[in-house]
């Protein structure tokens, strides 16, 4: 796996039987850029793979779990060739897919803000722990585009139906309590103890039978089918812009 470095946009940390993937942009608030995408699929697949990995925990540096898509990037694809913004696209959504379709079991670790594409990771998680103050928020309307990466029937499924369209179409901000409420969040921790609690987690999470949790995540996966479904409707929409 990859060293810890301070220039490289996902780092990967062990503890044990779990790996650590961190977002390491903290000064853009870990937005995700195409670099950050191929990289945490990347790491993604190789801790899926090794099989001294029992749980993983997804998180952010800095002030912020992620801000979402980055601004640069997505002015660059607003004048980018046909080509490119299905590559981009397309990239985004094998985040998705590799999250949704991992054998080890995935906690995000989230706080500051969720926004958009960070939000899309939360629920790509198995389990998301926040902590208090977090403020998540779907800005995708706003800036000109529809909500990607198969996140519309996941939040949808994560929600409830009219709880998800309201905030896709608002755009408002909601907290970690109202995310925990929703059942969108399992807990709301103090912010110095976020890692700690996802670590410990995580720790349980890898000692149970490594088979068992495979099994269990393979017919998770099954229930995520309709989600991936949706992506090829979403890039057309998109590229319609």
């Amino acid at each position: 796996m990859s060293e810890t470095a301070d220039n490289v946009v996902v780092t990967v940390e062990r503890q044990g039987a779990v790996a650590t993937l961190w977002l390491n942009r903290p000064d853009v608030l870990n937005a995700l850029s195409l670099d950050v995408n191929s990289a945490l699929i990347a790491a993604l697949e190789e801790a899926d793979q090794d099989e001294t990995v029992g749980a993983m925990v997804l998180a952010g540096r800095g002030r912020a779990f992620s801000a979402g898509a980055d601004r640069k990037l997505l002015a660059q694809l607003e004048h980018a060739g046909r080509a490119q913004r299905v590559a981009a696209l397309e990239l985004g959504a094998r985040v998705t897919h590799a999250m949704l379709h991992a054998e080890t079991p995935i906690i995000a670790a989230v706080q500051g803000y969720a926004v958009g594409g960070g939000l899309s990771l939360a629920l790509a998680a198995d389990i998301v722990l926040a902590a208090e103050g977090t403020v998540f928020f779907i800005p995708e309307v706003e800036l000109g585009v529809p909500y990607l990466w198969g996140s519309t029937p996941m939040l949808a499924a994560s929600l409830g139906m009219h709880r998800a369209r309201n905030l896709m179409l608002s755009c408002d901000r909601f907290s970690a309590e109202d995310a925990a409420q929703w059942g969108l969040v399992r807990a709301v921790v103090p912010a110095d103890r976020l890692i700690e609690e996802a670590n410990n987690l995580a720790a349980r999470l890898a000692a149970m039978p490594r088979h068992a949790m495979a099994s269990q995540k393979r017919l998770n996966s099954r229930l995520a089918l309709r989600y991936m479904a949706w992506l090829e409707d979403e890039i057309s929409l998109a590229l319609d812009l």
